[in-house]
């Protein structure tokens, strides 16, 4: 059947081809018929040969046989062949859509050129190429010259976080403003889009605010710079995007939570007021694990050192991170919340722990979290009596 299925559009090709092209030519058709590999390598270099030469060396009749006889060959050639091609026909708007379409949907090394240079690939295609393909297909058109919102929302469609990257920072693509708020939720689990996401001209100061807490000092002043955004109105994000952490936390935390943790110490955004709206609702597993990226402490130290009695551990790690007493009071307050049947705390407990953060000098207290990091096992205070 697949010979037959050949045979046809050569000996149309052919049929075109006698009396209107040279000898050479018509024999090149008559040797595309044979189908070994040998051959078809032969053919389908001396056609690209051809093809690529002097404008001048074949007529308008010529070099559509030509391109006939590359389209019928092409799929057969050998792989070194085709990348050879495909890089020598990307730029050419005179091929045949349906021969860049053909290579564009080949394996990426023949592919990549055509997806990031061929004008002949529309829109549709491009979406139905992104659908199709995985990853590296996607990477390339991703970066081409220019991408429509439509084929970025296609790209953004994804969910690939390295496709997402590469979007972001093509200063000729142009983002819907669907795919850029779906960029900025992203940009607070992933460094690679946060700040170039913040150089994007289609950012509004409502995204800018969200993203805020989510990128380094330097980043945050050249916002601020772009976009005067009022102190409250971060401060209102900071809450939102830590409320949105609480909720989605209700069942237990996951790796987004670990992610999203990560993502907010490393920009320096996690702090008493953070720490307070967590346990506020008492999602103590939660706080836990931010107060636990604060410290440099695993998250189950700090659930050990909530549940010690007395409370001096705790006293010391936010002596040491310079809260100050009134949060520390707070935090110290709601955190007894985690222990079995203490929800209501002892003044005299409270007054002693308070005692103690005020003895502690915070050079000191920095010391001993530095060598309670190097030996999380060794809690201070944690073996004490509740009544010592």
């Amino acid at each position: 059947m697949r010979a037959n299925t050949q045979e046809s559009p050569l000996a149309a090709v052919a049929a075109m081809a006698a009396g209107a092209i040279e000898p050479d030519l018509a024999r090149l058709v008559e040797k595309a018929r044979d189908r070994s590999p040998d051959a078809r390598r032969e053919v389908a270099t001396t056609v690209g040969d051809l093809y690529m030469g002097p404008a001048a060396s074949l007529t308008e009749t010529e070099r559509a046989i030509v391109l006939d006889i590359l389209g019928l060959v092409i799929r057969d050639a050998e792989r070194t062949v085709r990348v050879t091609l495909a890089a020598r026909l990307a730029e050419d708007s005179a091929v045949p859509r349906a021969l860049a379409l053909q290579l564009a949907g080949d394996e990426i090394e023949i592919a990549r050129p055509v997806l990031l240079h061929s004008d002949l690939l529309g829109d549709d295609d491009l979406i139905d190429l992104v659908r199709r393909h995985a990853t590296p297909h996607q990477l390339a058109i991703a970066a081409r010259r220019v991408v429509s919102p439509p084929v970025g929302d296609a790209l953004v469609g994804t969910g690939d976080a390295a496709v997402a990257a590469v979007l972001v920072r093509n200063a000729g693509a142009r983002l819907s403003p669907g795919a850029v708020s779906i960029l900025a939720e992203a940009a607070q689990r992933s460094a690679d889009l946060g700040e170039p996401l913040l150089q994007r001209p289609e950012l509004t100061p409502e995204l800018a605010a969200r993203l805020y807490w989510f990128v380094s000092v330097e980043f945050r002043r050249s916002l601020l710079r772009r976009f005067p955004i009022p102190a409250d109105q971060l401060d209102r994000a900071l809450q939102g995007t830590v409320q949105r952490l609480i909720d989605s936390s209700r069942r237990g935390l996951g790796p987004e939570h670990v992610m999203l943790a990560d993502r907010l110490h490393a920009a320096g955004s996690i702090d008493a007021a953070v720490l307070i709206q967590v346990l506020r609702v008492g999602r103590f597993e939660l706080f836990a694990m931010l107060f636990g990226r604060l410290a440099g402490l695993p998250p189950q130290t700090i659930a050990q050192t909530i549940s010690d009695p007395g409370g001096e551990g705790l006293a010391l790690a936010c002596r040491a991170l310079e809260i100050d007493k009134g949060h520390f009071a707070s935090i110290f307050l709601m955190a007894r919340g985690a222990r079995r049947g203490e929800q209501v705390v002892d003044p005299r407990e409270l007054t002693r722990v308070l005692s103690f953060f005020d003895r502690v000098p915070v050079e000191r207290a920095k010391a001993v979290l530095a060598a309670w990091r190097d030996n999380p096992s060794q809690r201070p205070f944690g073996r004490r009596s509740e009544g010592a």
